[in-house]
């Protein structure tokens, strides 16, 4: 895990999903907007400032995709400033398990994610299993 990882405990599993806030937002209320019912959401971001990474969560909140999402994987965000106090404002109270500081996004490391395929999240033990055959 990148430095400054957190975690709510819990496990869920599901489709992963997801990928950069700026993006996922900018998508909400089109054909294209992430559907995170029931999935695992992974989310970093690149050179947002707080306010704004605040103000895309906020927006994701009101779509409907925070409430839907069973679980959330945080990525590396490189913003001067480090939002984990605003990730965790909007994510801790959920009663979802949340991982952050997962090794991937725009930040270094950058480790691939298989979106699409079914995982397991057990933020506790800050694991993220596949749980499908990448080979099908």
């Amino acid at each position: 895990l990148l430095p400054g990882a957190w975690h709510v405990a819990g496990r869920a599993s599901g489709p992963l999903v997801g990928g950069n806030l700026s993006l996922m937002a900018a998508l909400a209320g089109t054909p294209w907007q992430i559907d995170a019912r029931c999935a695992i959401v992974f989310i970093e971001d690149v050179s947002e400032a707080l306010y704004r990474v605040d103000r895309l969560l906020t927006q994701l909140r009101h779509t409907g995709l925070i409430e839907q999402a069973a679980g959330f994987v945080l990525g590396s965000f490189t913003e001067d400033d480090d939002p984990a106090a605003v990730l965790h404002e909007h994510l801790a109270h959920l009663g979802k398990p949340v991982l952050a500081g997962w090794p991937a996004g725009h930040g270094r490391p950058n480790r691939a994610l298989p979106l699409g395929v079914v995982v397991t999240l057990d933020a506790g033990a800050a694991t993220l299993t596949i749980e499908q055959d990448l080979l099908v």
